[in-house]
């Protein structure tokens, strides 16, 4: 699969998604409760935008995502590439009409055993209309632009840390918290926020809740990646290519362009040595 084609499917579904919000009422309402978690008809319905999308250009994949989970779309067929799908990454902002979701696509030519190295593309369709795309080899850009941009009036580091629901929050990152020449922010879609990372308007994201599944990263990953940026969990381990894709589940993480200085507080923050 070709990125234009890629592009092309995550503007269909963006569009389609468009309009179902603008015509449904209940976009919100909960049609299934799982584990930590809840579906709503505008997961579903994202989810189906995607399978019309591949309908329509007859195309066979293995899919991740986090509604239906690791299936084939046609059922019964045989899948010629794998995508990871996450339909909406910050659904509770979409259903309280914050701007603020996205979703998201990883695209990987392998269909068994596919790990964050074999994943070729990604990207990030965000519902106010920015698209942030990346091929392994090929850059990271938003709308045309490569990542991460030049970016002026930045007076202080901003960063992006989710701590609530932490079964424990490590000290140093309280008293990194503390710091008054941060600013903190907790934007709601990870997906989003690790493109941010990439295009440099924010420093950081760190995440320590444990909640964090392979679908919810992997199309923004391969854009933070090709942005010269890194991610790892909070024991300084990359997502690479021992790392399954559908089998990442709850995990913390870290992220940050590599060429920020901010990696330097990584020790402090988590104890890492190298």
């Amino acid at each position: 699969m070709e990125m234009k084609e890629l592009l092309e499917i995550s503007s269909e579904i963006r569009d389609s998604l468009q309009t179902y919000i603008s015509e449904t009422e209940d976009v919100g309402e909960v049609v299934k409760i799982r584990s930590g978690d809840v579906t709503r008809k505008i997961d579903l319905f994202a989810e189906e935008a995607l399978e019309k999308a591949l309908q329509s250009r007859e195309l066979c994949a293995r899919i991740i995502s986090e509604e239906l989970g690791d299936h084939v779309y046609p059922k019964g067929g045989d899948p010629e590439f794998t995508l990871i799908f996450d339909p909406i990454d910050g659904s509770t902002n979409a259903v309280l009409d914050i701007p603020f979701f996205c979703s998201a696509i990883a695209y990987s030519p392998k269909v068994e055993h596919v790990t964050f190295d074999d994943l070729q593309a990604g990207v990030v369709a965000t519902i106010y209309g920015k698209t942030y795309y990346a091929m392994r080899g090929e850059d990271a850009w938003v709308d045309g632009t490569r990542l991460p941009r030049s970016l002026k009036g930045m007076t202080k580091r901003v960063f992006s840390v989710y701590t609530y629901g932490a079964a424990s929050i490590p000290e140093a990152l309280i008293e990194f918290q503390k710091g008054s020449e941060n600013i903190i922010r907790m934007l709601g879609s990870i997906a989003m926020e690790l493109c941010l990372v990439a295009e440099g308007a924010l420093d950081a994201v760190i995440d320590v809740r444990d909640i964090i599944n392979g679908y919810d990263i992997a199309g923004s990953v391969v854009i933070l990646k090709e942005a010269g940026g890194i991610i790892t969990d909070l024991n300084g381990n990359d997502f690479g290519p021992e790392t399954e894709v559908g089998k990442t589940e709850n995990v913390s993480l870290i992220a940050a362009l590599k060429q920020n200085s901010v990696i330097q507080r990584w020790p402090i923050l988590y104890h890492r040595n190298d």
